[in-house]
């Protein structure tokens, strides 16, 4: 299948020029003259079709020229028609944005230049998610999109918050219009792994009208996205020194250490995903320079899916029977008698006895929404220009998880038959985990969580345009934000079945009132999940619908209470922060040498006022105790750009800035939650870290561009970020109340910096003949290199290591095919390895690093009447999937994840 699709595409992308081209002859289309630019305009055009691609194109082209700053975007052809799912999606297409996806099949993480410190705004005013300083771009249909624009340098006029960058999503209004428009899409999209065809669906209604008061304008748009998904990964625990049953370490004939995995498993997501959005716009003009606008966005999730567990831990526990040593060696880091000796990673291995092994499902119900209303004024004078706006801005998430554990009854065989492929590859002989009657109860294990925020705020801009002199405008504002941020969630307490699961090795010995088949249906309570090119064989494992279905029986049997589990202090807080801001830079044009020049300098000046509210936590005692914090911070940021127009061609910028980014909320919190340890696990514990400061970066730019036709450009751009105090989250072994756990926190990390090069081309082939002008190319690449100064582990030595997030090398590839009626387009992208975060320290250090999958996308188009267009598309036609590591190498893979494919086909019209 991905073969065949993958030819088709390609063969697809190829030979429609020629296709095409054979009916030339036979065609009589009216070519009209490309528009121009502004600033192109005394550049000699050849007369091409202009088509809805080259449009956007064109569009997005003089936005990145006329721009003050560096910026990027991609301008939708038509109403409806960006070509992927979600904004998330949609911005792995703009030069230096990488993109990742998250454990649920969807792209969840977007950074900049490899920094994920990126602030979010919709039509210019900030937005967020619940409780978290951006917003989750993945909850917002690609259809509702107008344009993404990605600053990549500040001005004063822009919110603080992002030293990565800023992203801009515009809406649709209904002034955009000449007037009544009715638009919509309705797709069914087809997942390889999902296994149903799921419909996307959007509609926008908008008109505008001429009456004595004035001019009125009205928008609504509705979007759906709907998506079963199955996001399966195959794992291999921490890499540690493998060890007899007697907890002697093996050696290979060398003398060597050997390395192995602590135990392997799966975790497969498997769920049904629902998210909507509602925009709406209202303006009127009752006047030619007065505006006045209402404009709104609610956009919600939905998302039922449970998340199966399947993984056996024998390492340490008995002898193997055999071990496979393998030909990558290094210095054990470990620290210990057995530090600094050479240690080489196994390839395989086998070990039986009644060891741990186990299934369990995780039953997730997770809701969610954003809303922001917002009421705007705009006056435009012969030379004042004013604008001011008030906006609410609210959202929640929350998740609810319930958990039942099984185990098997051993001995146990587990095969592991090493990692080719750059994945763990192993199983169970004998397949006991298809075997019902192996399965006994073990843990009941329930959490929730719920994080909110709102915010109330208002702006005032204006501008003052000078009718001469080398100061072009002067541009002021002020700001006030007043937000607050809050979270609570459960305790984390897993519950022994009845009467206990066993006794003395509960393997060997388990409690005959807790086998499964002695308490329950099997054919209701368990469900059978798939094998795969990593895990061998299939599983069974507790159903969802059973699990959810019976929640309260279940708790009863447990001898637990009916409803969701008590709240945890220590997963509490609740943070006010009220900002202000000032700005004022002035923008100036002048010639230099006879040479025009323009350029920005201003300065901004914010406060910040923050009350933070939380428990803190005794570990001697076990305590929880209130507690309450306040900070005052004052925070003044310059900005100068320069800007040299050679010609109606060539361009230079040149940019200074100085910026930063404020903690995450929940970063801040002090206490500490705490998910007690397991038969196999030590404990997981997470804290915040109320010291951490903004995180700050002065930034250069230097950009060099060449727009050769209204569809054609060539640029370059060097930058470097001179940063102080990344925050990089740690893992690391501790100890609370006795027993052991892996504590995750923040840190600020000490002085860094992060530079780079942005090349980007885009071109289209008006001068090859006939039909194969349709022909274009989009390339674009960023290299980044980073490091700080930073705590090898919380409490360790200082160190100068890699950022994280920051990907080397990335780029992107589009080639596109458009004439009136059929418009085609294959694109790739590829991201390199990166560190994902600082795990506890293991034999191979304390990276935990990740390859992500390159993707190939494929669309075409075919308009088969002036209303309406026959879309299809697909997604990830290399089948390419994420692979993770401890440490740098290949040898000792930690996860696979299985992405998904996916096809679509669909309908698009306007009327």
């Amino acid at each position: 299948m991905p073969r065949s699709l993958l030819s088709l595409s390609i063969l697809s992308a190829l030979t429609l020029p020629a296709l095409a081209l054979a009916q030339d002859n036979t065609a009589n289309t009216q070519a009209t003259p490309a528009q121009t630019p502004p600033s192109q305009e005394a550049t000699t055009l050849d007369t091409v079709i202009v088509t809805a691609l080259r449009q956007s194109l064109q569009t997005a082209q003089t936005i990145k020229q006329d721009a003050d700053m560096v910026v990027d975007s991609i301008v939708a052809e038509d109403i409806g028609k960006l070509p992927d799912n979600s904004v998330a999606d949609a911005l792995q297409r703009i030069t230096g944005v990488q993109v990742a996806q998250g454990g649920q099949g969807e792209t969840t993480s977007v950074v900049i230049r490899g920094l994920p410190n990126v602030i979010s705004t919709l039509n210019g005013r900030e937005i967020f998610s619940g409780a978290g300083r951006g917003y989750a771009f993945q909850n917002l249909p690609a259809t509702a999109i107008k344009t993404l624009r990605v600053y990549k340098t500040s001005e004063a006029s822009l919110p603080l918050g992002g030293i990565a960058g800023l992203v801009d999503i515009e809406l649709h209004r209904p002034f955009d219009f000449d007037g009544a428009q009715v638009a919509g899409t309705l797709t069914a999209t087809d997942s390889k792994y999902g296994g149903k065809v799921d419909p996307n669906a959007s509609l926008l209604l908008s008109n505008r009208w001429d009456t004595d008061a004035g001019e009125f304008g009205a928008l609504v748009n509705f979007g759906y996205i709907g998506k079963h998904y199955a996001y399966d990964a195959v794992w291999g625990d921490f890499p540690k020194v493998a060890t007899d049953g007697a907890g002697e370490p093996i050696r290979d004939d060398s003398g060597n250490l050997i390395a192995a995995p602590n135990g392997w498993g799966t975790a497969y997501n498997h769920g049904d995903r629902k998210r909507g959005a509602f925009n709406y716009a209202l303006q009127w003009k009752p006047n030619e320079a007065t505006e006045v606008y209402l404009e709104g966005l609610y956009d919600y999730v939905r998302d039922d899916f449970d998340q199966a567990f399947y993984f056996t831990f024998p390492v340490g526990a008995v002898t193997p029977t055999q071990l496979n040593p393998g030909r990558t060696c290094y210095p054990n880091q470990l620290s210990g008698p057995l530090s600094g000796q050479t240690i080489c990673d196994a390839n395989g291995g086998q070990w039986t006895g009644d060891t741990y092994a186990a299934t369990s499902t995780q039953a997730h119900k997770q809701r969610g929404q954003d809303i922001q209303n917002a009421l705007g004024l705009k006056w435009d004078g012969d030379q004042l220009h004013l604008s001011t706006e008030l906006a609410r801005t609210s959202g929640y998430y929350r998740d609810e998880n319930f958990i039942i554990d099984t185990f098997l009854s051993g001995p146990i065989t587990t095969v592991w038959e090493g990692t080719s492929g750059s994945h763990q590859n192993w199983y169970l002989a004998g397949d006991p985990a298809l075997d019902p009657s192996r399965f006994y109860l073990n843990g009941l294990f329930q959490t929730w969580s719920h994080t909110a925020g709102e915010e109330n705020s208002w702006r005032g801009d204006g501008r003052f345009d000078f009718n001469d002199g080398p100061i072009a405008n002067l541009q002021f504002g002020l700001r006030y934000a007043d937000r607050n941020a809050n979270a609570k969630g459960s305790v984390e307490i897993s519950t022994p079945p009845p009467g206990g699961a066993g006794t003395g090795n509960i393997t060997a010995n388990p409690n005959p009132a807790n086998q499964v088949i002695a308490r329950f249906d099997p054919a209701s309570f368990f469900c059978s999940k798939r094998g795969n090119a990593a895990l061998h064989q299939s599983f069974l494992t507790p159903c969802y619908d059973y699990l959810i279905d019976n929640a309260d029986a279940l708790r009863a049997l447990y001898g637990l209470p009916a409803g969701l589990a008590p709240e945890n202090p220590g997963r509490f807080f609740d943070i006010e922060e009220k900002k202000s801001a000032a700005y004022v830079q002035a923008k100036y044009d002048f010639e230099m040498f006879g040479i025009p020049v323009d350029g920005l300098f201003g300065v901004r000046v914010e406060k910040v006022k923050r009350n933070l509210n939380a428990f803190a936590f005794d570990a001697s005692t076990g305590v929880y105790s209130p507690l309450s914090r306040s900070t005052d911070d004052t925070n003044t940021l310059p900005n100068a750009s320069l800007n040299m127009h050679f010609n109606d061609e060539w361009q230079l910028r040149l940019i200074a800035a100085k910026t930063l980014s404020y903690p995450a909320f929940g970063s801040l919190n002090p206490s500490i939650s705490l998910n007690p340890g397991t038969i196999n696990r030590p404990g997981v514990a997470s804290s915040g870290n109320p010291d951490l400061s903004p995180i700050e970066a002065k930034n250069y730019d230097l950009s060099l561009e060449w727009y050769y036709s209204p569809v054609g450009y060539a640029s370059v751009g060097l930058f470097y970020r001179d940063i102080d105090g990344y925050i990089q989250n740690y893992v690391t072994n501790v100890t609370i109340g006795g027993d052991p756990y892996e504590l995750s926190s923040p840190q600020s990390a000490g002085s860094g910096y992060l530079q780079g090069v942005e090349l980007a081309w885009q071109q289209t082939f008006d001068f090859l003949p006939g039909a194969w002008s349709g022909l274009g190319a989009q390339l674009n690449y960023t290299y980044i290199d980073g490091e700080t100064d930073t705590p090898q582990f919380i409490g360790g030595p200082i160190v100068t290591g890699p950022l994280q997030n920051v990907s080397k090398n990335n780029y992107n590839a589009v080639l596109f095919w458009e004439n009136p009626n059929v418009s085609a387009r294959l694109a790739y992208g590829y991201r390199s390895r990166y560190i994902d975060f600082f795990t506890q320290p293991t034999v191979s250090g304390n990276q935990d690093q990740v390859e992500p999958a390159s993707s190939l996308d494929f669309s075409i188009s075919y308009d088969v009447t002036q209303q309406t267009t026959l879309v299809f598309s697909a997604t990830n036609l290399l089948g390419n999937d994420l692979h993770q590591f401890w440490g740098s190498g290949n040898s000792r893979p930690r996860d696979i994840r299985f992405q998904d494919r996916t096809i679509a086909l669909g309908l698009r019209f306007k009327l």
